[in-house]
C-alpha cells in the first residue's frame, strides 16, 4: 500500500495517545499513515491488520487509527506497529476516490454529514464520497479542503475499537 494516504488534521496542538500493536507474518505490509483495524478473522484478534476496501460500514470492522510507523513482521516473524489510537472527535483527511470531487467548496458542503466507506484502489487509500449515504456507514464526512482536493472525515461508533467489547 503506499504509506500516509491519510493523516490526522485534529487534535491540533495535543497528540494521541500511540499504543503498539502485533502484526502477523506474512500479511500485507503495513506503512505508516495507513488505517488499521482488528483482525476479526478466527483466534487471532489480537492482531492488527490494514483496512480493506469498503470497510467502513457497521460490522465491516473495529477502526484503531493510523500507524505512527511501519510494521516490522516479516514473511516467517510476526512483528509490530505503533498506532495512533482513534479518540471521539479526532479528524482525518483524505483524498477522494474520484478525483476533483473536493475541489471546490461547493462540492465539499455537498458531501457535509454523509456517512460512507473507505476504499482501496490502486494501493492507495481514499474516502468513496460518491457512495450512497447510509446509516450503517461510519465514515463521516466533516469538511473539506478544495486547494487539496482532500475530505475531512471522522470514524463514528459502532465501527471503532473502543466498541470492540461490546460487540
Amino acid at each position: 500500500m503506499s504509506a500516509n494516504d491519510l493523516r490526522i488534521v485534529t487534535p491540533s496542538g495535543r497528540s494521541l495517545p500511540t499504543m503498539q500493536f502485533v502484526t502477523v507474518s506474512g500479511g500485507a505490509a503495513i506503512s505508516a499513515g495507513e488505517p488499521v483495524k482488528i483482525n476479526t478473522n478466527g483466534l487471532k484478534a489480537y492482531y492488527v491488520v490494514v483496512i480493506a476496501d469498503g470497510d467502513g460500514a457497521d460490522g465491516s470492522m473495529y477502526f484503531i487509527g493510523i500507524t505512527a510507523n511501519s510494521a516490522t513482521h516479516t514473511s516467517s516473524a510476526d512483528g509490530t506497529v505503533d498506532v495512533y489510537l482513534h479518540q471521539p472527535g479526532t479528524i482525518y483527511a483524505a483524498k477522494p476516490k474520484t478525483a476533483d470531487s473536493a475541489n471546490t467548496l461547493a462540492k465539499v458542503k455537498a458531501r457535509h454529514w454523509y456517512r460512507v466507506v473507505l476504499d482501496v484502489t490502486s494501493s492507495k487509500f481514499t474516502i468513496d464520497s460518491e457512495a450512497t449515504d447510509a446509516a450503517t456507514n461510519a465514515v463521516v464526512i466533516v469538511g473539506g479542503n478544495p486547494d487539496s482536493d482532500e475530505f475531512y472525515f471522522t470514524v463514528a461508533h459502532p465501527v471503532t475499537w473502543f466498541d470492540w467489547g461490546n460487540r
